[in-house]
C-alpha cells in the first residue's frame, strides 16, 4: 500500500521535508488545512517516547499515565475498537478515558460529533 509507485499511495514522507510525501499517487496532493501543505506521512511505532507527539491529554487528571514504551500497534485490537465504537453510549467521559489509556490521542486526535448538539 504504501508504495512509491503512481499506484501507491507513497512513502513514509521526508524528514527533512516535514514529513511530506514525494512519491506515490498523492504525491501532487496539496490540501489546505491548517496552511497548504502535500500529505504529510510519520508513523512511529513508539509515539510517546517521541517529543514531537506530545500527549495531547497529558494534563487531563482522568486520563491514565500512558507509557513511553508503549507500542502503539499493540492498542488497536479489534476488541478495543468494537469498545470505543459500541460500548459507551451516553458516556463521553467513560469514552474518554477508556480511549485515551490506549494512547491513541497523542497519534491521531479523534473527534466524535452527536448529532444533536444537547448531547
Amino acid at each position: 500500500m504504501f508504495d512509491d509507485s503512481p499506484s501507491g499511495v507513497g512513502g513514509w514522507g521526508d524528514p527533512a521535508n516535514d514529513h511530506q510525501i514525494s512519491t506515490g499517487g498523492f504525491k501532487d496532493l496539496v490540501v489546505s488545512y491548517p496552511v497548504p501543505h502535500h500529505i504529510r506521512r510519520n508513523f512511529s511505532l513508539f509515539p510517546l517516547a517521541n517529543s514531537e507527539f506530545p500527549n495531547l491529554f497529558a494534563g487531563d487528571s482522568m486520563a491514565p499515565p500512558l507509557p513511553a514504551d508503549l507500542m502503539i500497534n499493540t492498542t488497536m485490537t479489534k476488541e478495543n475498537v468494537d469498545k470505543s465504537v459500541n460500548g459507551f453510549e451516553g458516556d463521553f467521559i467513560g469514552f474518554h478515558t477508556f480511549v485515551e489509556s490506549l494512547g491513541v490521542s497523542s497519534v491521531s486526535p479523534l473527534v466524535f460529533c452527536h448529532p444533536d448538539p444537547s448531547v
